[in-house]
């Protein structure tokens, strides 16, 4: 699952020492089989059923030790004792049901029965049920939009991670697998229903509902149940048989679906091509449907064969939408689709290591992203996207491991989804893959995926299958006395992440490395040791595409030698292409070496290596580490720089450095200044609105002008208010790709409230999800009270 940046507050909850209530686990004997879920729906009925539904939900299933209870998960819906029938299956011999109790601060119905059900026996329960349609974008909800001036009503689900039991009954634990078959009631006037899998037949109602009956899905958790009832269309599908592949939205919109259909279909073929398993072959009667919802919770959900998004996340019009979109949207398909294997086919056991899920699909986001459309920057933000992202997050001591024990109630769980699951564990994925080298990388990802195939997944069986693939390719016979398991395992188990220092000594043609836990407060230090896979290249034989280890620094400190470097002096820059995770301090000899050659042409080191010193100088100088003069020597060589990911570091940590409080005010002026040159150079390098095809110079240019102008660059801002000017007056459209600048800016400079009226204006009137979206971001620029309320 897609997913916003949630509050540090739920994070802290998950630090080491705090209590964390194993009562919410089920616990119990019972194994699910199957499910068959009938769901009869109630929109606009003018009647006490409106926003309701029916449900029966009958469930196949064994018990491993003999009990008198059937616990399961059921929150907000209504059903009695009298609801409920249990029976051997298939003989049908009943077993009567003596009371029925519910424990609301544990989403728990038990079932007392009057006789113990027997290990290894088939049972058959059902129970019939209402519930709400909900509101709140969880379980079986409600939404709408408006078509030609009618307001249309749809019902959709969420079930990640714990809403499956707002929907029906079930044992709501990702380890509980089992086949569902679901059986959808629709007014007859909606569009067929879709689910995970293809409808096997229909009949037609006598009360103006047509009922659909779906093929069993594979063996899966109930999280992933998903259904849509709407009069939603297709805008671009492919039926031939064996591969069904649609992109479905509300029909006003079903135009904007194109690039979603081609890059879509390309990345489920790659990626079933890189993992060895077709999608299509784990089971005959999969769908795999993209639908865009007017209003989604978070980005995206990896139903398996339905995967929904944000209406801005999926469609795409190149007429209107911003360019940097296009790269949004591939990357949240391919993070979806990845989870068709990790997370679908195999399934974290517990959510305590959702990263099996998450991680996987991060990094995959981008890495196959990049192998399908090289042309949207998605290698740069293998880097820029996770790895900078996992520093912010994993810089205090409030941070906890990727693998976290202390996740057991709804609250622990949401929180467990943020960045230290998703970009981190994306993170250490991509180290192990450079480690491994790429054929046993994908041989053990091939082993984990059909050894554990319809099952639950842990670290250790992931650590079993990669050093299958190590082992075929005798991957890590350089390094001594090494496994993958106690390399991953530094990682996984331990929170933080380290910073390697650097001192050289030229004369001695020694190289010193000590590494302890990075923290952005410099007074806060600890214990951590982690198994970094070092790589480094020098000026003398620069090689930064060689990113295997050199070896596997295991100790706080480590000492080698490199020959020939007594009479040159050349600069040596580790962690090649950031492939590691872990920043990097050099002696200020080294600095100086390194600053010098950047200015001198920094095109001879790689981009994502310019980055990288740009970034972990600004972080250096945030503890205390590197002093400002080493850190802006380091910045000189800007005035030249073209590369996307170098200005992202760049400007993200200037404007930090500008505003930050521990600098002096004296100097936030003089820093504003060199801030001002930077933008000057790029401005000049980049233009306002020279055409271009290439999506990287158009997102480059989007990046540097939205900081000129927050900034108040003169000439940018200039240059924008002229633009805003003619789309208000003349209605000279913006190109989309300087929109989010434009409009922005235009609103900061707003004094007489019409360009904020004719921003909304145009908002009501957009058929783009995405041109709304960046609207309702410039919406927030407004400096005025009045809109800043409205807004």
């Amino acid at each position: 699952m897609y997913r916003n940046l949630l509050a540090i507050a739920l994070l802290c909850l998950l630090t080491d020492g705090t209590y964390s209530d194993t009562n919410y686990r089920l616990n119990t004997p019972i194994v699910p089989a199957r499910y068959v879920v009938h769901i009869t729906p109630y929109f606009d009925t003018a009647d006490d059923r409106q926003f309701t539904f029916d449900g029966i939900v009958s469930i196949q299933f064994t018990t491993t030790s003999n009990t008198n209870e059937i616990k399961l998960h059921s929150e907000g819906l209504n059903f009695t004792a009298a609801d409920i029938y249990v029976g051997t299956y298939p003989a049908n011999v009943s077993v009567a049901v003596t009371s029925l109790e519910f424990n609301a601060n544990y989403s728990f119905a038990h079932i007392n029965l009057a006789s113990n059900l027997e290990a290894g026996v088939e049972y058959g329960l059902q129970i019939r049920y209402k519930g709400p349609i909900r509101e709140d974008l969880y379980g079986f909800y409600r939404n709408h939009y408006i078509e030609n001036g009618v307001k249309k009503w749809l019902g959709t689900t969420q079930m990640e991670p714990t809403h499956a039991r707002k929907a029906f009954p079930c044992f709501d634990e990702p380890h509980l697998k089992a086949s569902f078959q679901l059986r959808i009631d629709r007014p007859a006037h909606y569009k067929p229903s879709l689910t995970n899998t293809e409808i096997e037949k229909s009949e037609v109602l006598s009360n103006g509902y047509i009922r659909e009956y779906f093929y069993p899905t594979p063996k899966m958790s109930t999280y992933l149940v998903a259904f849509l009832v709407s009069e939603f269309e297709a805008g671009a599908q492919v039926f031939n048989g064996t591969r069904e592949f649609g992109i479905y939205s509300r029909p006003e919109a079903k135009n904007q679906s194109r690039f979603a259909f081609e890059f879509g279909t390309q990345v489920v073929d790659a990626l079933g091509t890189y993992f060895g398993i077709d999608y299509y072959s784990t089971d005959s009667h999969l769908r795999l449907d993209h639908v865009a919802l007017p209003n989604f919770r978070g980005g995206a959900m990896e139903n398996w064969g339905l995967i929904k998004y944000k209406e801005s996340l999926l469609l795409y019009d190149p007429e209107q939408s911003p360019p940097n979109f296009k790269y949004e949207v591939a990357r949240i398909i391919a993070h979806e689709t990845t989870h068709m294997w990790f997370g679908n086919l195999v399934t974290c056991h517990w959510w305590s290591d959702a990263w099996l899920n998450e991680g996987f699909a991060n990094y995959f986001q981008n890495y196959i992203t990049a192998i399908v459309n090289p042309t949207l920057g998605a290698e740069n933000q293998l880097v820029i996207g996770s790895v900078y992202s996992a520093y912010r997050a994993d810089s205090s001591s409030f941070s906890a491991p990727i693998s976290n024990n202390n996740v057991n109630s709804p609250a622990e769980i949401k929180g467990h989804f943020g960045t230290i699951t998703y970009e981190k564990a994306g993170s250490v994925i991509r180290m192990i893959h450079h480690l491994i080298q790429d054929d046993a990388f994908k041989y053990g990802l091939h082993s984990y995926l059909t050894n554990n195939s319809f099952s639950s997944g842990y670290p250790e069986k992931l650590y079993q299958g990669l050093s299958e693939g190590v082992s075929a390719f005798n991957s890590l016979s350089t390094y001594s006395n090494t496994n993958i398991a106690d390399i991953m395992s530094s990682w996984v188990t331990q929170a933080g992440h380290p910073l390697l220092t650097v001192n050289i000594n030229y004369e001695t043609e020694t190289v010193t490395l000590t590494q302890k836990r990075y923290y952005s407060n410099s007074s806060i230090s600890s214990n951590e040791v982690y198994k970094i896979p070092i790589t480094y290249t020098t000026q003398s034989s620069p090689n930064f595409e060689n990113t295997k280890p050199v070896f596997i620094m295991e100790d706080r400190t480590h000492e080698f030698k490199i020959q020939n470097i007594s009479q040159t002096h050349p600069w040596i820059i580790f962690n090649v292409q950031e492939t590691g995770l872990y920043r990097v301090n050099y002696d200020d000899y080294s600095w100086r070496l390194i600053s010098a050659a950047l200015k001198s042409n920094s095109n001879v080191i790689h981009p994502l290596n310019r980055a990288k010193i740009v970034n972990d100088l600004f972080a250096l100088r945030l503890a205390d580490e590197v002093d400002l003069c080493t850190l802006l020597s380091g910045l000189e060589f800007l005035h030249k720089e073209k590369e996307y990911s170098v200005w992202f570091a760049a400007l993200n940590g200037l404007t930090a450095l500008t505003t930050i409080r521990h600098v002096r005010e004296s100097l936030k002026q003089p820093l504003k200044k060199l801030l001002f040159s930077y933008f000057d150079s790029a401005i000049s390098l980049f233009g306002y609105d020279d055409p271009s095809d290439d999506v990287m110079f158009l997102t480059t240019r989007l990046l540097i002008l939205e900081f000129a102008c927050k900034f108040e660059h003169r000439g940018c801002v200039k240059k924008a208010l002229s633009l805003f000017k003619a789309l208000i007056i003349n209605g000279t459209e913006v190109a989309p790709s300087l929109r989010p600048a434009v409009y922005c800016t235009g609103l900061r400079h707003d004094s007489n409230h019409v360009g904020y009226n004719y921003l909304l204006d145009r908002m009501a009137k957009s058929n783009v999800a995405n041109e709304k979206m960046v609207i309702k971001e410039a919406l927030g620029c407004s400096v005025k009270e009045k809109e800043a309320n409205r807004y």
